[in-house]
């Protein structure tokens, strides 16, 4: 599928990732298109996670470029929210001693309180209190909504440690989206998940209204709800399609849909 008239929030190109001896990723390049949502697959260690770390700047490249909105950009993890890009992680990564509403609020506080400028610290401290306020009262908000959306706003004031797994997975998802991202990764978002919430999370992704990047084992899920997938092996780029173009691919059937039959 072209998408060569098509604005890319993000590219990658000619992408090139090693661990000592062992190439994680071989030459990957990849675009994705504001609004649309782009997936990748491949069997387990065929770089997937490794992709998104690159991204995140968790990992750096032995080459190629990212570039986000046209310029060649390298990415720095605590620059990440500021950008307006959100990651979920394979697990739950939340904070054992907060409530879920304010593990939910790291993520719209994030959000919300870049962007000072230097100015304000001449702003008398009265004035730096009700924006403070403002800006707390504003996230709470942003959590509660994103929880709402999530079907968890229920659980706003339990610790997440005693909720099930699956619910915790929506609170993962509810914290990415509380920051209102313009790019969601989502990293693996069904694992533990049943077929009932899978659906659920199908419906979830296609009506966020923004980017998403999607790495995910669960083909249904991206068979349903992505415009276009990339497939990894062995870190190697060996397909980039549409979902019936991945469908019919015979290095991916051998690659990793045979695999998992």
């Amino acid at each position: 599928m072209s998408t060569e008239n098509t604005a890319h929030e993000l590219a990658l190109d000619h992408m090139t990732v090693r661990f000592g001896g062992l190439t994680a990723l071989d030459d990957v390049s990849l675009r994705v298109p504001s609004g649309r949502i782009v997936g990748v697959i491949g069997p387990n260690g065929a770089g997937k996670t490794t992709l998104f770390n690159v991204i995140c700047g968790f990992v750096t490249p032995a080459a190629g470029e990212i570039t986000l909105d046209g310029r060649a950009w390298r990415p720095r993890p605590h620059q990440l929210n500021r950008l307006g890009i959100a990651r979920t992680l394979q697990g739950v990564g939340q904070f054992g001693g907060l409530t879920v509403l304010e593990n939910v609020q790291v993520g719209a506080r994030g959000h919300r309180s870049t962007g000072e400028r230097a100015g304000r610290e001449e702003k008398s401290r009265e004035r730096k209190g009700r924006e403070k306020r403002g800006r707390e009262k504003q996230s709470e908000m942003d959590a509660l909504e994103a929880l709402e959306r999530c079907g968890v706003a229920d659980y706003a004031h339990r610790l997440p440690g005693a909720l099930p797994y699956a619910i915790r997975k929506r609170v993962e998802l509810a914290r990415a989206l509380a920051s209102r991202p313009r790019i969601l990764m989502l990293d693996e978002p069904a694992g533990g998940l049943d077929p009932e919430e899978i659906r659920w999370l199908a419906e979830l992704i296609k009506g966020a209204g923004t980017t998403v990047l999607l790495v995910e084992h669960h083909m249904d899920l991206v068979m349903s709800v992505c415009d276009e997938i990339l497939v990894l092996d062995f870190g190697k780029p060996i397909a980039l399609g549409t979902p019936a173009e991945i469908s019919a691919d015979d290095k991916v059937t051998e690659a990793y849909l045979g695999a998992a039959a």
